[in-house]
């Protein structure tokens, strides 16, 4: 039995696709908070002048290529010297505002594009008029420093002569922060960080989500699949409320599945456990049972549940009589059943909750019961407790034909749902299939519409009394 959750690309794809509005979600925040950050940075302008540098003397093609050469050699030492105290700073001392050398040299970048003669100075600032000025400074500043310190020719004349090409301009659009490109690495990063968190919630999720989980923890039958609905104020069974609904005809579907597992192995009284509590074992055996009397059979319903019985509460009937007080004080099955009104169902609720729900339910009066209880009506559904907690369901499991687990998708643990199994199977049970609970709606067309308004509730339910004494009328609760 395989309890492992695995991880692959075809799934991750699949999770991806399910979950795709939280990808998007997150893609459009991580862009638009980008581009928000971005708006709240203060915007910085670049200006750049471009200078040349040549020789002034050649008189021949040759001269002029050595010359060429040269300057290419010494570009990058004219790069370094556009950063030095020598250009630098004539350009402080021309502002007022106070900037240093240190500021120049951070606000600013000097780059030569490959194989050419051109020196490129780049300023930037808050300012782009100002950008601009200092990138003019810096030029001409360079200018005449090169002038100084080049070689001399025979003349005493500079050799290396340098000038501006295209001087500095004030900047229309920021170069920084790039609002642009900031939202779409936004954009980019909330989406692969989605990506990245659903893909892993999948992965350490170990709840039963689907039959396809379903079909890695066991080869059980699935018997079918109950679609979360909405709470009502109504606590009767959904198949009484909207019989011609979608949610009554999922239980029809898990019906219809259990006949089909029944084909192997006959069953005429069938425990329905959980693993833990809250699952909906208790709704789930109400429902099944209301749509096992439609076909006319002649089928019972008993809480077996002595932890916490609901079966009469769902059905608004009383509880105080029932289980227990056939196997403690010895009533007779046909006096304490309850029969719902209009139907071949019949329920037997828990009665008094009692000290000791484990030793009643495995006492020979219990099988006893059963016996009869399967002699006089064509199925018996038996609710019993969870199988996790307490060895009640156990018990039961042992003396029906066949157990059915009841397994909640938003709930379940896979680690759970196989320890259930294990226990089922270790103590003899026939297990007829497993019905997914709670799964997930889809889409419906017209066809699933709900036809019919919920039955009023406050019906009236007739109880049993002792043989040849009058019927009496029980209304609900």
């Amino acid at each position: 039995m395989n309890t492992t959750n695995t991880m692959t690309v075809a799934r991750a794809l699949g999770v991806l696709r399910k979950r795709w509005y939280i990808v998007l979600a997150a893609t459009l925040v991580g862009g638009l908070g980008a581009f928000l950050a971005s708006n709240a940075v203060t915007p910085v302008y670049h200006s750049t002048a471009s200078l040349y540098f040549s020789l002034r003397t050649g008189s021949s093609g040759s001269d002029i290529n050595q010359g060429s050469a040269y300057t290419q050699n010494q570009m990058l030492s004219f790069a370094r010297l556009a950063t030095s105290s020598m250009v630098l700073e004539p350009v402080a001392d021309e502002f007022d505002d106070g900037v240093t050398q240190a500021q120049l040299r951070r606000t600013m970048s000097v780059t030569i594009p490959q194989n050419t003669v051109i020196l490129d100075v780049r300023v930037g600032s808050t300012d782009p008029g100002q950008a601009a000025r200092v990138a003019n400074a810096v030029a001409e500043s360079l200018i005449r420093v090169v002038d100084a310190v080049a070689p001399a020719d025979a003349e005493g004349g500079s050799t290396v002569t340098a000038r501006t090409i295209e001087p500095a301009t004030p900047a229309i659009f920021q170069s920084y922060p790039n609002k642009q490109q900031n939202a779409a690495l936004g954009g980019i990063a909330g989406f692969l960080l989605a990506a990245v968190i659903v893909v892993l919630a999948s992965f350490l999720d170990t709840r039963v989500r689907s039959e396809t989980a379903l079909k890695q923890l066991t080869e059980l039958p699935l018997l079918g699949a109950i679609e979360q609905s909405p709470p009502s104020a109504d606590s009767r069974p959904v198949t009484i409320r909207q019989s011609n609904g979608s949610a009554a005809e999922s239980f029809r579907q898990v019906r219809a599945g259990l006949r089909f597992a029944s084909a192997s192995h006959t069953t005429r009284s069938l425990a329905v456990t959980s693993s833990v509590p809250g699952e909906g074992k208790t709704w789930l055996a109400a429902n099944l049972a209301v749509v096992l009397a439609e076909t006319g059979r002649r089928v019972l319903v008993i809480d077996a549940d002595l932890r916490k019985p609901r079966v009469a509460d769902a059905f608004g009937l009383i509880r105080t009589v029932g289980l227990t007080t056939i196997l403690v004080d010895g009533l007779p099955l046909g006096e304490v059943v309850q029969a719902w009104p209009g139907s071949s169902l019949d329920i037997l609720a828990s009665g008094a909750v009692p000290p000791n729900p484990a030793e009643l339910l495995a006492s020979p009066r219990m099988k006893e019961l059963l016996h009869e209880a399967v002699e006089r009506y064509d199925l018996v559904v038996i609710d019993t407790a969870p199988i996790l907690v307490v060895a009640d369901a156990a018990a039961i499991a042992q003396q029906v034909d066949s157990a059915l687990l009841v397994a909640d998708t938003t709930h379940v643990r896979r680690a759970q749902l196989a320890s259930s199994i294990e226990v089922l199977e270790r103590s003899g049970a026939h297990i007829a299939g497993v019905v997914l609970n709670r799964v997930k709606p889809r889409p419906r067309d017209s066809y699933y519409r709900e036809l019919t308004p919920e039955l009023p509730a406050g019906g009236s339910v007739r109880r049993r009394t002792r043989a040849g004494s009058p019927a009496v009328e029980q209304g609900s609760p």
